[in-house]
């Protein structure tokens, strides 16, 4: 199960990235452009990213929610359930 959602991460990265990808080649200013995880939690990201006040942890949650496309995200995500969906071992 793990293996075939890191999979999938993996697919939808590329998906968006291949879409964010052709938006900036075109320079059409739309949904894909600078698409973060961000635009989809919208006035909550501050409350996210607040939640813990260790300051590390807070850099850390800024930086994946404001400044990483989704599309890295996915990818990263998928192949760590990649990795962790071969070494896991299912009776």
């Amino acid at each position: 199960m793990v293996t075939k959602l890191g999979i999938c991460s993996i697919l939808i990265g590329f998906f968006v990235g291949i879409f964010s990808g052709i938006s900036n080649f075109m320079k059409i200013d739309n949904f894909w452009v600078g698409l973060t995880i961000s635009k989809f939690t919208g006035e909550y990201s501050d409350t996210i990213v607040k939640s813990i006040p260790v300051e590390f942890v807070e850099n850390g949650l800024h930086s994946l929610i404001y400044d990483i496309p989704l599309a890295v995200v996915a990818v990263g995500l998928g192949v760590l359930l990649l990795i962790i969906g071969i070494f896991l071992k299912q009776h």
